[in-house]
């Protein structure tokens, strides 16, 4: 992003961030990525679309950014692949129209869903005969002036005759079909099937310690639909960020302090899930639907295993002395968390919508995690997380570990 403002006004720590003064790497900003494909080509390459919220049917910009497993987060550079003016929708000299749905075939060629169409989205004809602006065609890109553009259309055009209703009325459509989406077909040979992730040395450690199996406790995950969030030491802050806090101390237990002024306390980590629910129904008994609604974690399979919190806010696990916490989580759902201080209040938020899959242990090693250094010129937490210890023991205590569990496990 170019801007975006801090959480707290009151804090002289905290400042907006304004990407032309903030010395990044990266020197190219973006507002959005979406339709994101990798290049078979070249592993950990991207290609994207930045495009606006709204009036442009989710086209943009072509963008790409090389982000391997071995890339640290501060190198990352984004890429323009077309100008920048064809993010938004206000006609330019070097405006070349708009792109979505990016994909990058087996010998390199790219090929995207474009259409010649500078503005904004509009209907050329009426609500029942309608005229579309943007017609989209799948097209091959080729160099143009140090950017890519257009080359050649994939086929001569689909037309068709479509009705269907609004649903009061009859809708007439006839003429060109957007053409969207594009896939290779070609023969692959199936990739090899992938093992889990091996743990690190710090949560190996609590596993060892809590007497439980990780392979064991990874079946019930993938059983239950569940995964586990961990967080080593929620104090620890990348030294990037200086729009939320930073001094940040558990009551009683560690603190990490980043610059003189107002001190944190965090006790609580509070998870919150994306429903789809409607606003039909109120607060109270809302229908299910497609609206994506944030609301504290209240998944009964998750809360049956988490650790108690007696006084934390709905949906919370606690924040142990050592800055750790560890929580059950539903997967393959919006999710979202933020720590909060000792009466609930929230302190840090994740900015984002995150995603887990069954069995997965995601390990943070700080609150949004220390790229190199965070903001007390430390490097990032390898410690044993004490909460993944003590959600283990709790867990083993419910369900049994080892044989036990193995034996309930294959009935």
């Amino acid at each position: 992003m170019g801007y975006f403002d801090r959480s707290f006004n009151d804090d002289g720590n905290l400042n907006e961030f304004i990407a032309s003064v903030s010395g990044r790497t990266n020197p190219n900003e973006v507002e959005n990525v979406f339709q994101i494909v990798e290049d078979p080509n070249q592993p950990g390459r991207y290609l994207a679309i930045d495009a606006p919220e709204f009036t442009s049917h989710a086209s943009g910009q072509l963008i790409s950014l090389d982000s391997p497993p071995s890339a640290n987060p501060d190198d990352v550079v984004i890429n323009y692949l077309t100008p920048r003016s064809t993010e938004g929708t206000t006609p330019a000299p070097d405006h070349t129209g708009h792109y979505r749905n990016p994909l990058v075939l087996s010998d390199g060629t790219v090929v995207v869903a474009h259409t010649d169409e500078q503005g904004p989205l509009a209907n050329l004809g009426s609500a029942l005969a309608p005229i579309p602006n943007y017609r989209f065609r799948l097209k091959v890109l080729g160099p143009d002036g140090g950017f890519l553009a257009p080359a050649s259309t994939l086929t001569g055009g689909i037309n068709k005759t479509v009705s269907f209703w609004n649903p009061d009325q009859m809708v007439n459509y006839s003429g060109e079909l957007w053409e969207l989406s594009a896939v290779e077909v070609k023969a692959t040979t199936p990739p090899p099937n992938t093992s889990e992730p091996p743990l690190a040395a710090a949560e190996m450690q609590a596993f060892t310690e809590a007497m439980v199996d990780p392979q064991d406790f990874r079946d019930f995950l993938n059983q239950q639909q569940l995964a586990v969030i961990v967080v080593r030491n929620q104090t620890f802050r990348d030294d990037a960020d200086r729009q939320q806090p930073f001094n940040l101390r558990v009551p009683g237990g560690v603190q990490t302090i980043g610059a003189a002024g107002t001190v944190y306390d965090i006790a609580h980590f509070q998870l919150i899930q994306g429903d789809q629910l409607r606003g039909r129904g109120g607060s109270a008994d809302p229908r299910p639907g497609r609206r994506v609604l944030a609301r504290f974690l209240h998944d009964q399979n998750a809360l049956a295993y988490n650790l108690p919190n007696p006084g934390g806010p709905e949906g919370s696990t606690p924040i142990f002395a050592d800055g750790s916490s560890a929580i059950f989580v539903p997967t393959q759902r919006a999710l979202s968390w933020q720590t909060t201080a000792p009466d609930g209040t929230p302190v840090v938020r994740e900015r984002f919508w995150l995603g887990l899959q069954p069995g997965e242990i995601r390990t943070c090693d700080g609150c949004h995690g220390v790229n190199r250094f965070g903001q007390a010129g430390q490097g990032a937490s390898t410690e044993k997380p004490d909460a993944l210890v003590a959600l283990l023991q709790h867990w083993a205590g419910l369900v049994g570990s080892g044989d036990i569990f193995a034996d309930s496990f294959e009935d």
